[in-house]
């Protein structure tokens, strides 16, 4: 049987994201690559991955495999490849997603038109002339014949870097697309289905009466209040790490462009709290989530080594059966190196070990933003989740 892959915060998992796993089910074996402790939007994880993770295994999920933070808290594009390289080396032919198009035609003619060198000429001059970038992609895939508002829309654009990362590596994937009903992404409204960070204000605040609504009870079972992270907890820390950085160490940040670290660097020294750090570096081109991913790759001491670049190995976090079947399968025809235990991390040489070490300390530091503090050296200590079904 086919195997087809998610990839997902599930930050919270709800119900929407069920939908999805279930349609992926009728085409085979589920794997999910998941992000790690800190995500795209610059932020804590509702809860640690292996909860995550867990709540992926209780709603379907064969595999789960982990997105390291060095891809899970980072640009869409760079998102997008880790994403992409871990599920084809773990043996998936397909990919599925939502969209809010609902139809990989589209999405994958965006993809041709943003990969082609008309589109970066265009691009570059829309840059020049200081528009915002999301303004300037639009109008330069615009010029190059892309019609309607599909880069406006979050789900499309992540479902078109996905598109575009197999295209750039050669890998032979088939899409598939759900289309995403219900609130819109990050969404206070309530509807069939609601946005994940709605319900991840209510679960900050204890409503788990609005949750029960849009959350299976088994999944929602995970979380309790010890092990709901909340960032707010490790704001001066933040604030704490970044003090001891000097200009030479914020150049090496990943994603990093237009002077912005002297930028940081001076507003490290001025700012009272996070926000205020954010307000202070605020620029044109810069994204509040950019900002703040900028902030937290300070914070666990990140940087550009492998940005942009397919990562050294895929760590498993969790499988039934069905899902170690498909770990076998892909060990037999490995192409990138699959690690159940942190042990055979070393082997695999430096760049896998810096990997490694940066996912600890990121591990370690998101421990103190929940309630119950963990201890650290959980990335060694974890084990892997094993269920029947």
């Amino acid at each position: 049987m086919s195997a087809v892959g998610i990839i997902a915060e599930f930050n919270p998992l709800h119900k929407g994201h069920e939908y999805l796993i279930n349609e992926a089910k009728k085409q085979g074996t589920v794997v999910a690559v998941i992000s790690g402790n800190f995500v795209q939007r610059g932020e804590t994880a509702i809860a640690e991955k292996r909860i995550r993770a867990e709540a992926a295994l209780k709603s379907g999920v064969d595999l789960v495999v982990e997105l390291p933070v060095l891809w899970s808290m980072s640009t869409a594009e760079n998102f997008a490849l880790g994403g992409v390289t871990a599920l084809k080396g773990i043996g998936c032919d397909s990919i599925i997603f939502g969209s809010e198009c609902g139809d990989t035609a589209p999405l994958e003619k965006a993809a041709d038109i943003l990969l082609g060198s008309e589109f970066s000429e265009n691009l570059a001059k829309k840059l020049d002339s200081g528009v915002t970038f999301a303004a300037a992609r639009e109008a330069a895939a615009a010029e190059c014949g892309l019609i309607g508002d599909i880069l406006s829309k979050p789900n499309n654009n992540l479902a078109i870097e996905y598109i575009k990362a197999a295209n750039r590596l050669k890998l032979d994937i088939n899409f598939s697309t759900v289309k995403r009903i219900g609130a819109d992404h990050d969404s206070k409204a309530e509807a069939e289905f609601v946005s994940a960070s709605l319900l991840r204000e209510k679960l900050k605040c204890g409503d788990y009466d609005f949750c029960r609504k849009y959350m299976s009870e088994s999944v929602l079972s995970l979380f309790s209040p010890e092990t709901i992270s909340d960032i707010n907890t490790i704001d001066r820390a933040i604030l704490a790490v970044l003090r001891t950085k000097s200009p030479e160490i914020l150049k090496t940040l990943p994603d990093l462009s237009e002077g912005v670290e002297n930028k940081l660097f001076s507003a490290i020294r001025l700012a009272e709290n996070t926000e205020d750090l954010y307000n202070i570096i605020k620029v044109k081109r810069y994204t509040l989530a950019r900002i703040r991913r900028l902030t937290l790759s300070a914070f666990i001491g990140a940087d550009n080594s492998f940005f942009m670049k397919p990562q050294p190995y895929i760590r498993v976090l969790g499988f039934n059966k069905k899902g170690e079947a498909q770990l076998k399968t892909a060990a037999a025809t490995e192409t990138i190196p699959i690690v159940v235990k942190p042990s055979e991390i070393k082997a695999l040489g430096d760049g896998a070990l810096k990997v490694f070490e940066t996912e600890c300390r990121a591990t370690d530091l998101f421990g103190l933003s929940l309630a119950k503090p963990l201890k650290c050296g959980l990335e060694y200590t974890a084990k892997i989740i094993k269920t029947e079904c």
